[in-house]
């Protein structure tokens, strides 16, 4: 009865066994027969080349797609690539300094006195003949020189009147010849006494104007004016060119009294300046070679270099080198010749203030001539991305679907977008590898290897931050390779 139940139970074991196998393999079968009616597009085919995923994700990374809007931001500056000489130079440091004695000048009262007047402010440019001060003489030196010398032309006067009246009588037998032998005489001593008057007048301080003026009106002189140094009115003979000096500080105000040689202001004469270089011992020979061939020398202002402004370096001859070592430094100083140049002038109260280019005690970088290379293709660093033992440059993208855009460029479409499915992109720019010669703190040097051609154009700034949105792009973008 046991035996009889058990092989009853395992019966219907092997039964149910025997009906999940073939309900799982007509499952199956039918999944088989379904699975391609359904996933059509799926389907995978063994002719796969990997090369070319490879190829189409290079593809879609090597340029950068930017809209208008980016592109104004980036200020963006687009040009061709620049063949020319390239002169390698050394940069060392310099500043612009004053002429000893020609630069920073002093004005002295020539007598003593009281100011009656200032007739200028600091920092005014003035004409050449403009008075700078107006004293009121209390030199009793001065005062009893001008009597002697009026006295002595009084009496020179005279005497010549005399002898022309004697002359007609002595002629004639009337008077002898010794009165008139004695006058002449006379007035041959008065004419030495004003000689003399004269020197001592001038000696004095009194001016050459001033003393015709007294000679002429003999009347005299009770205030004396002062004008520039000698140096200063004697030095600017073009009219054309600036006032040429300023006043930089007022020592006296009007009422003050003065002695004589003490100093009423100081005077500035800017249109030429020295620029001071200093080189170490080692750049000597580079100075020697630079005065035996003659070539100049590049100076530059120090915000002009920080910003790559590409305003023009002013071209200066190498005036002389000093003969020792600054124990401090170490370095020698050589000097440049600097004319200056006014850049603006302004006007307040009938009054001018000129401002120039280049003030003593401002930096300047010196570029110093080493070698020149011919025939070089040079950019602006920023128009170059070093990374790692990677070079290259940015230039203009055109697709091969539109000829006119690819013959034309975008000179003459500046404003449209390119004719792409994406109609956001303004233009787009292409990383192209390139072999890097030289390079200083504002030019680089490319081997003209065919990477870059004449016909096309390359960023010339920002290159870095294109290079940065190259990387953000990775993957997203589409285009086409560059045929370099």
């Amino acid at each position: 009865m046991t035996g009889s139940v058990f092989l009853r139970a395992g019966g219907r074991v092997i039964v149910a066994s025997i009906f999940l196998s073939c309900l799982f393999a007509g499952g199956t079968a039918t999944g088989l027969w379904l699975y391609p009616q359904v996933f059509p597009a799926t389907a995978v085919h063994d002719d796969h080349d990997p090369h070319e995923e490879e190829e189409h994700d290079h593809e879609e990374q090597d340029h950068v797609a930017l809209t208008k809007q980016a592109f104004e931001n980036l200020n963006l500056r687009l040009g061709r690539p620049i063949h020319g000489d390239y002169w390698k130079s050394i940069l060392v440091p310099g500043k612009v300094v004053e002429i000893p004695g020609r630069s920073d000048l002093a004005v002295s009262t020539p007598v003593a006195g009281v100011i009656e007047s200032v007739t200028v402010t600091p920092g005014e440019s003035i004409p050449m003949e403009s008075p700078l001060f107006e004293i009121r003489l209390t030199d009793e030196a001065l005062l009893s020189a001008q009597a002697k010398y009026l006295e002595t032309l009084t009496q020179q006067e005279v005497a010549q009147q005399e002898i022309e009246r004697l002359t007609p009588l002595i002629d004639s037998g009337v008077v002898a010849g010794a009165k008139k032998r004695e006058l002449e005489y006379e007035v041959k001593q008065l004419v030495a006494k004003q000689v003399t008057t004269l020197q001592e007048l001038r000696g004095r301080g009194m001016p050459e104007s001033q003393i015709n003026e007294l000679r002429r009106g003999r009347t005299l002189a009770s205030t004396l004016a002062v004008f520039a140094p000698k140096f200063v009115r004697e030095t600017h003979d073009r009219k054309d060119t600036p006032n040429g000096y300023s006043i930089e500080n007022l020592l006296v105000h009007p009422g003050k009294a003065v002695t004589r040689g003490e100093s009423l202001c100081t005077v500035a004469y800017h249109q030429k300046l020295y620029v001071e270089g200093m080189a170490f011992e080692a750049d000597l020979s580079v100075l020697k070679r630079i005065a035996r061939e003659g070539w100049q020398i590049d100076a530059e202002t120090v915000v002009d270099s920080h910003t790559h402004s590409h305003a023009t370096p002013v071209q200066l001859d190498l005036l002389r080198v000093d003969n020792h070592v600054d124990d401090a430094t170490q370095t020698v100083r050589f000097f440049l010749e600097l004319p200056n140049q006014v850049t603006e002038t302004l006007t307040e109260d009938g009054r001018q203030f000129e401002q120039w280019r280049f003030r003593p005690g401002q930096r300047l970088h010196l570029r110093l001539p080493v070698e020149r290379w011919e025939n070089q293709i040079t950019l602006p660093i920023d128009a170059v991305v070093i990374d790692g033992p990677n070079v290259f440059v940015f230039a203009e993208h055109h697709h091969d679907d539109d000829p006119e855009v690819a013959e034309k460029g975008l000179e003459e479409h500046p404003h449209d977008p390119l004719h792409d499915s994406d109609h956001d992109v303004f233009i787009e720019l292409e990383s192209v590898p390139v072999h890097l010669l030289h390079r200083d703190d504002k030019t680089a040097v490319i081997a003209d290897d065919g990477q870059l051609h004449d016909d096309e154009r390359i960023a010339l700034n920002s290159a870095y931050k294109l290079y940065l949105a190259l990387k953000m792009q990775a993957g997203g973008g589409g285009g086409h390779h560059h045929d370099h």
